[in-house]
């Protein structure tokens, strides 16, 4: 299992990102279903952005291809799930 500590920063708020995985090297869709689950946004809304980059338009894309290591600071710009009650 390997781990990638990164830090989201969606709205004001940045949060801490634990990616947990079995590959070495997760792609963007991987990335995608962790924010979904850690921060309650859909991956079909999520745009993801890196370094002035575009990941959501490449899901299949590599993430170290990227740059993106630990400690990397992601911006995620989406709109949350309302809260089903």
């Amino acid at each position: 299992m390997h781990f990638l500590k990164l830090q989201i920063q969606y709205g004001g708020d940045v949060s801490e990102l634990i990616l947990s995985t079995n590959s070495s090297d997760p792609t963007v869709q991987e990335l995608q279903q962790h924010i979904e689950k850690q921060l309650n946004i859909p991956a079909e809304v999520q745009r993801i952005m890196f370094k002035g980059q575009n990941l959501h338009e490449k899901p299949e894309g590599k993430l170290r291809r990227y740059g993106i290591t630990n400690a990397s600071l992601i911006r995620v710009v989406g709109r949350k799930q309302p809260i089903r009650r």
